[in-house]
């Protein structure tokens, strides 16, 4: 029998106090559609930046070394500076175009990546694993990308860093970068004069015999030498003729001077590359900078996203550390706060105050939640979401006589509000998902970002 006071629908359980919701009406789809668009926008916007940078760079440098040269020139001197070979009208019309494109791009590009984080703080009885998994799925399939969450800690949350994807991206150009230029490093400037000492080393064991003779007698031929250092003579022919010896390669001195002088056409060969590479990189500091900049960043988040604090000012650096990072492009999506049980209740009043809006979830109530619910009805009234697993909230909705005293307290706190109710089957995960993105836009739009401002 259906009990008084109560109206039944399919998604939607409502009673005299308490509203018990599992759908969230989807009224921000343009919203939705700007972010994404804006989104691809600061991007489009960085790469064209950046790409603007290449000549930028160059001319750049162009155009100081012109300013200076004009400044620094006699004007009595017959002959101007620069000649009249060097196009610089062409030049400063190239940095006057690049260089405001490449400033405007990636600036413009990452506020408009860096836009819509807002910061949220996740509050439910520790060890209750169906809400973990709620908010987790949803942050990962719906609200990461633009809603940064922050929750307390019991030695269960996991935490949730950068995407994949991203962090295989950055960690494949991290290695490209520090490792190819390390083994370029190391065959050019190391192995190189190494190996050519080697060869001397070579040479003057095969010369030692001849010397050790005239030593003795001294008398020696002149065809002595001449035969002793006519294979090494050979093959440094052949390495300047373009041509390795890899068939005088053998045990004996001539084939590991052969060896070497191979080895030390690779190192050469090596260390041109490298400079030929730095060279060419000069254009490309910008990219490469912000390359590694963004990899710092990825590694950053991934380092951060677990946090520990065990005093009032280390919760008070770790929430503004949070706050700060939320607003990064490369941020980490959950940020688990480890606290001490003594300074628990200071670190939910700091992240309160810190954080744009709130979730709570009802579904195990306890002494430790309702104080944090009074909390935040008392201090930070309409920031904060009620979300609980749909049979535990429709029983306190229905008010159930099998309610505890605790549950009972929790009900009339939560009188005349509005809980949004989740289910942990795959498709109760999905529609949770996507009423709670729908419900943290409602408010954001009522709610103005504090990790944005």
């Amino acid at each position: 029998m259906q009990p008084s006071g109560l109206n039944r629908s399919d998604d939607r359980i409502e009673a005299t106090s308490i509203t018990v919701v599992l759908d969230h009406a989807q009224r921000h789809l343009g919203r939705r559609l700007w972010r994404r668009i804006s989104g691809v926008i600061g991007g489009l916007l960085v790469v064209i930046g950046l790409i603007a940078s290449i000549p930028a760079v160059p001319a750049s440098l162009a155009v100081i070394s012109f300013v200076f040269g004009w400044a620094t020139t006699n004007p009595s001197d017959p002959e101007p500076w620069p000649t009249e070979d060097v196009p610089v009208q062409e030049i400063f019309l190239g940095w006057a175009i690049t260089t405001p494109i490449a400033i405007g791009g990636i600036t413009g590009g990452l506020r408009l990546l860096r836009r819509n984080r807002t910061l949220v703080l996740f509050l439910r009885r520790f060890g209750h694993d169906e809400a973990q998994s709620a908010v987790a799925f949803a942050v990962l399939q719906t609200i990461g990308a633009f809603w940064r969450v922050v929750t307390l800690d019991d030695a269960e949350m996991a935490p949730i860093g950068v995407p994949a994807a991203i962090r295989g991206l950055f960690h494949v150009g991290h290695f490209t970068s520090t490792y190819v230029l390390a083994v370029g490093h190391f065959v050019g400037l190391r192995m190189f004069p190494i190996v050519i000492n080697a060869m001397w080393i070579v040479v003057a064991i095969a010369l030692a015999g001849p010397a050790i003779q005239f030593a003795r007698t001294g008398v020696t031929r002149w065809e002595t030498w001449g035969d002793v250092l006519d294979p090494y003579l050979s093959t440094l022919a052949s390495v300047f003729e373009w041509h390795l010896p890899f068939e005088a390669v053998g045990p004996t001195l001539p084939g590991i001077f052969a060896l070497l002088a191979i080895a030390a056409v690779i190192g050469f060969a090596t260390l041109a590359i490298t400079m030929v590479v730095l060279l060419l990189a000069l254009p490309l500091s910008t990219v490469l900078f912000f390359l590694s900049s963004s990899a710092d960043a990825v590694r950053e988040a991934e380092r951060s996203k677990t946090v520990a604090a065990t005093t009032a000012d280390e919760i008070r650096q770790a929430a503004l550390a949070i706050a700060r990072r939320s607003r990064q492009v490369h941020g980490p999506r959950l940020v688990v706060l480890r606290v001490t049980s003594n300074v628990w209740q200071h670190a939910v009043r700091q992240l309160a105050s810190t954080c744009s809006l709130t979730l709570i979830d009802i579904s195990e109530p306890t002494e430790n939640v309702l104080w944090e619910l009074e909390e935040l009805i008392t201090r930070h009234d309409g920031k904060y979401v009620f979300i609980g697993h749909h049979a535990r909230a429709t029983a306190l909705a229905t008010s159930d006589p099998g309610l505890t005293s605790v549950e009972r307290r929790l009900a009339a706190l939560l009188a005349g509000r509005e809980v949004l109710a989740y289910t942990t089957d795959r498709r109760g995960l999905k529609r949770f998902a996507r009423a709670l993105r729908a419900k943290l836009m409602g408010l954001e739009r009522a709610t103005p970002s504090r990790s944005a401002a």
